[in-house]
């Protein structure tokens, strides 16, 4: 009997200790509004979301490797081998595997924008090329510079950001509005561009047009 007495104690430390290393292990759960990004998917490859928390459901849509913005719903399916958790991203929902997401720690005020962009417009052609705090915009030949605020993500989409500008002459100031769409066209060729890009300088001139990231 007393061997068994002193046993209790050590059985419940033994069971305590259990509970608390299977907690360690396993991650808590997100609470729903939290914004995540892609990780651990090749550059060239695309994270899917799948319309039911399975690895060979279907495919509703799909999240570029470098992906940003991305909020969690709050709805959980934890697998045998892999967590699924429900998404929404640019308007798409559904399902994607838990191990490609990872908390996004990208400050707010440039959220999942690069600063070095080269960015280009047709009829009339003009070009502009965005490297750190700097621009120079190119309409046929007649170049400006400016220097560029910090850029600020909107409130309520993480794809699309606002930029000032001031350029060196009086008055010369404006706004240039970058949205990431994946999909903005030149309207010359087939080629598809990672942003939309327009600017508004003073009160006459307003471009638009389309960018990519500078390599």
């Amino acid at each position: 009997m007393t061997i068994l007495k002193n046993l209790i104690p050590i059985l419940g430390l033994l069971a305590l200790g259990s509970i608390l290393a299977a907690r360690a292990e396993s991650p808590p759960s997100p609470a729903a509004g939290e914004t995540y990004a892609v990780t651990g998917v090749e550059r060239a490859d695309v994270l899917n979301i799948r319309a039911r928390p399975e690895a060979n459901a279907a495919v509703v849509g799909a999240i570029p490797a470098n992906g940003v913005g991305i909020r969690l719903l709050g709805s959980t399916d934890p697998k045998a081998r892999s967590t699924w958790r429900e998404v929404e991203y640019q308007g798409m929902r559904g399902w994607v595997n838990a191990r490609f997401l990872t908390v996004q720690t990208t400050s707010s005020e440039t959220q999942g924008l690069a600063a070095d962009l080269r960015c280009l417009g047709t009829e009339p052609f003009w070009n502009v090329r965005i490297q750190g705090a700097q621009m120079e915009l190119d309409q046929m030949g007649s170049k400006s510079r400016f220097s560029l605020s910090v850029p600020k993500v909107s409130a309520n989409h993480t794809n699309v950001w606002s930029i000032t500008v001031k350029g060196a002459a009086p008055g010369q100031r404006g706004v240039v509005f970058v949205e990431r769409t994946d999909q903005c066209s030149d309207n010359m060729s087939d080629d598809r561009y990672r942003y939309t890009f327009r600017i508004r300088l003073g009160s006459d001139v307003v471009l638009s047009g389309c960018c990519n990231r500078i390599p």
